[in-house]
């Protein structure tokens, strides 16, 4: 029993994600707390559910009085966010409106595993992805495009999307439900992705809820840090009454409203208070002695003044000496030091990426700070060439600089690199660096070492009294001078020298200051400047008095806002962000960056594409990123196209393995590039993925289809192949399983009699699709029927190997060939996309027509057997 209880306890320390995120929603405050109850349950943020966060978080601060709060209970919810469902089935799209090269009323059938629409090129697949691309998750979402052909009366874009979850039937249309998070379950692969995948450092779409929070904790943040910004900003707390326009001159009144702050005690102000009638006429009585004195004290006065002046400029100056001694400390000196010495770097490896990645015989100076101000300049320029977010280049463009026009990759591809290159991690780091670096350069050029002008009263007043200690002051001034000279070239030149320290010494201007303050008291030791300061002294508390009497309302709002704004500013926003981000990286970095990179090495295993791939996989602002590396270097621009595109299609795979959130991936043409030997992979790495996934493949490689139809009955997985073709509108039109392969399912007239079955008993427009599909079939049987029964399948499709002994079982009947040709001609007619004539549109056919049809197919298929036979040939 103990040692069982031992086990139990062991169990229970150990830690998972789950228990992790719930210790670290446990450890936060109520409001933060509430937050993540919200988060982690799935809930959306709404409006109100910040308004409550943001209470919630004045409480805490002290700033209204507490409410009774809920008792909050972290419930973890894998699936939580965007309306995640955990189980949930792309069923169809259907009703397309409004999208260009696609028909209306059109719909695609998916099945729960593998669907794949095969067209060729310009059959309307684009139209169908470009769709995908802005309803599902996608990194290159690209805009839908209207029809091209009209000038004017486009429809609005729109279709519906048919999903089945646990509930039951759940309908989504674009664009009114673009928002909802089903549609994040599902993610588009296709070859600018594929491109995407390699060069970029890419976020990950898909994670466990748990690791989603903290990047959704840091935007909560945000948003209560701008409220509550938003509110200080309502609470004024600019302090008018330490001016002299309200309160002239000094009294124990003004003292304590100078220093007024969120600590001052009102109380003490109060005792002041109030200003009684006998105060305002003893007030009056001293104004008027106060004045007669003071005029004959005037001349006097003026000696005085002048004194006092100089006092508080020389005191003025004394303080800006002390500022400019703070620019040449030792810890300064060095600390410029360091910041040119750690500019020079990241500058020099900035040049030295440049330099590697563009490295010419043709160009000198690559990497050079003209060469990137020159690339700079030039991206600039050249997003003023085109519009609506199109970058330049693209085929086709004139160079900005010879005007040639860009008719290959290779320069194309080049300018994109420098785009990208001059957005790079060392290259903006070079830039901050010289950002900061050019502020402490302007800082010392912008220093005012002209203390002593010529003309200032100041100058002429020490030069006068003083001119041994003024003279020295300016020789230090001109030292120090030259010394910040030294640094400008310093950091001009990225010259990390060492300068030594010199300090201005104020001695001189203290004893000048001792010797003023003994001239002042001689002055004001005169009896009658006692009386007078006396006078001025009481006059000036008794106008404070009245003042304090009228304004002290505003004086207690003025408090009451500085003791709300200094509770507010305790909000450490920047603290909780810190804590949240550090632990997503530790959390990301052990249980989910592993397990992507375990899965991508596994991917490319399965994929036969192990290039030495390096992956960068780690953590910025709560959000997990990966990068990959060949050597050090972007993969794109070493792997040659069909290697990059393995490459990507493991990370894409990598990405949507490690997550129970996505339910299903859309692949367009995923195999351009590749040869055949690698389409097969790939086509049975997609089967065995859509065994616990649903996959959806566009695609106009005829071998590609074979493959995946092939693995698919290998896998008993259930798949099903669509065509889509362009009729005479150039208008792509869906043919529901319908599949030019010729597999052994179209050599009898299964797949035709499941149409007519659906076409009898449907209604009239249901019914007309199915009749029509149903001969879209019945072509494919007859094209079946001449490659398997007439040529005896003799050139084998996807297969290098011609069957030449077959040749003997070859039979051709003329009169056989040209009915074969008489009914597939029918059939063609009878198929939407065809040219009809006036008659044959009058007359459509019904489903006794496609019942007559078929039984004529299967007749034809029983004489040619019976005409082999008569002529001595075999089945």
């Amino acid at each position: 029993m103990d040692e069982l209880n031992e086990i139990a306890e062991v169990e229970q320390q150990v830690e998972t994600l789950e228990t992790e995120v719930k210790k670290f929603a446990d450890g936060l405050p109520y409001w933060a707390k509430f937050i993540c109850s919200e988060i982690l349950s799935g809930n959306e943020l709404t409006e109100d559910k910040y308004n409550s966060a943001f209470s919630y978080l004045l409480e805490e601060l002290d700033l209204i009085e507490k409410s009774e709060r809920p008792e909050l209970s972290i419930s973890y919810n894998p699936n939580a966010s965007d309306d995640f469902k955990a189980n949930i089935i792309f069923n169809s799209l259907l009703n397309i409106e409004g999208v260009n090269a696609l028909a209306e009323n059109q719909s695609i059938e998916l099945t729960e595993n593998l669907t794949i629409i095969y067209g060729s090129n310009g059959a309307g697949k684009s139209g169908y992805v470009r769709l995908l691309k802005n309803v599902f998750y996608s990194k290159d979402r690209e805009p839908i495009e209207p029809n091209i052909h009209l000038d004017k009366g486009h429809k609005p874009i729109k279709a519906d999307f048919q999903f089945t979850t646990d509930e039951g039937a759940l309908p989504l249309n674009y664009p009114d439900d673009v928002g909802n998070g089903v549609f994040n379950q599902f993610a588009v692969f296709d070859g600018e992705i594929g491109r995407r995948h390699l060069k970029n450092r890419n976020d990950f779409k898909f994670r466990p809820a748990g690791l989603r929070l903290f990047n959704e904790f840091n935007t909560a943040l945000e948003n209560l840090n701008n409220r509550l910004f938003t509110e200080i900003r309502t609470k004024n707390i600019a302090n008018p009454f330490a001016d002299e326009d309200i309160f002239q001159g000094e009294s124990e009144i003004k003292t304590f409203l100078s220093s007024l702050s969120h600590n001052s005690n009102l109380e003490d102000l109060k005792k002041h208070l109030p200003f009684t009638e006998e105060e305002k006429t003893k007030k009056t009585e001293i104004e008027k002695k106060y004045d007669d004195l003071k005029i004959s004290l005037s001349q006097k006065d003026k000696a005085l003044k002048e004194l006092r002046n100089i006092k508080t400029q020389l005191a003025a100056r004394k303080k800006n000496l002390e500022t400019i001694n703070l620019c040449f400390t030792q810890n300064q000196l060095n600390t410029v030091k360091s910041s040119i010495a750690d500019c020079k770097t990241k500058e020099e490896t900035a040049q030295k990426e440049g330099s590697e990645k563009f490295k010419t015989d043709k160009i000198k100076n690559i990497g050079s700070p003209e060469w990137k101000q020159f690339i700079e300049a030039a991206e600039k320029y050249a997003i003023t060439q085109k519009e609506n977010g199109v970058e330049y280049p693209e085929i086709g463009d004139s160079c900005l600089l010879c005007q040639q026009s860009i008719n290959e990759d290779a320069p194309k591809n080049l300018i994109a690199s420098y785009w990208a290159y001059i957005k790079s991690v060392a290259e903006q780091e070079a830039k901050t660096a010289k950002e900061n670096l050019d502020k402490v350069k302007k800082g010392y050029e912008d220093l005012d070492l002209n203390q002593f002008s010529d003309t200032d009263t100041l100058t002429v007043w020490l030069n006068e009294k003083y001119e041994a200690d003024l003279t020295l002051l300016k020789q230090g001034l001109e030292r120090q001078k030259t010394l910040a000279e030294k640094i400008v070239t310093n950091i001009t030149e990225r010259d990390s020298k060492a300068e030594i320290e010199f300090q201005l010494s104020l001695t001189g201007l203290e004893k000048i200051e001792t010797e003023i303050d003994k001239d002042i008291k001689a002055y004001e030791e005169d009896e009658q400047n006692k009386v007078l300061a006396d006078l001025l002294k009481q006059k000036t508390y008794l106008a404070h008095k009245e003042k304090l009497a009228i304004r002290f309302t505003d004086i207690e709002n003025l408090h009451k806002n500085l003791i709300w704004v200094n509770k507010a500013s305790k909000f450490n926003k920047q603290g909780f962000k810190t804590q949240s981000t550090n632990t997503e990286k530790r959390l990301s970095k052990h249980y989910f960056n592993a397990d992507y990179i375990k899965s991508f090495n596994e991917e490319c295993e399965k994929l036969e594409g192990k290039f030495g791939i390096e992956i960068d996989a780690r953590s910025s602002d709560a959000q997990s990123n990966r990068q990959l590396f060949l050597k050090g270097k972007d993969p794109s621009s070493i792997l040659s196209e069909g290697e990059q595109k393995v490459i990507a299609l493991a990370d894409f795979f990598a990405e949507t393995n490690i997550t129970s959130i996505n339910k299903g991936v859309v692949f367009d043409d995923p195999v351009t590039s590749l040869d055949e030997e690698r389409k097969k992979v790939i086509a049975k790495r997609i089967c065995e993925l859509s065994q616990s996934k649903q996959v959806l493949v566009f695609t106009h490689d005829l071998a590609f289809v074979s493959a995946l139809i092939n693995y698919a009955t290998d896998f008993n997985i259930l798949n099903e192949c669509h065509w889509i073709e362009s009729n005479d509108d150039s208008k792509g039109i869906i043919w529901l399983r319908n599949t030019p392969s010729y597999d052994k399912k179209y050599r009898n007239d299964k797949p035709v009699t499941e149409f007519y079955k659906l076409a009898k008993d449907a209604g009239p427009e249901e019914r007309e699709k199915h009749i029509k599909s149903g001969f879209a079939a019945l072509r494919t049987c007859y094209e079946t029927f001449v490659i398997f029964d007439i040529f005896k399948n003799i050139v084998q499709r996807f297969n290098d190997r011609v069957s030449v002994m077959s040749l003997t079982s070859v039979y051709f009947d003329d009169d056989i060939i040209k009915e074969v040709i008489e009914n597939f001609e029918k059939c063609c007619t009878y198929m939407e996309g065809h040219t009809h004539s006036d008659k044959s549109s009058a007359n459509k056919p019904t489903a006794k027509t496609l019942l007559d049809e078929i039984e004529a197919y299967n007749a034809l298929k029983k004489k040619y057997k019976e005409i082999r036979k008569q002529n001595g040939f075999k089945d």
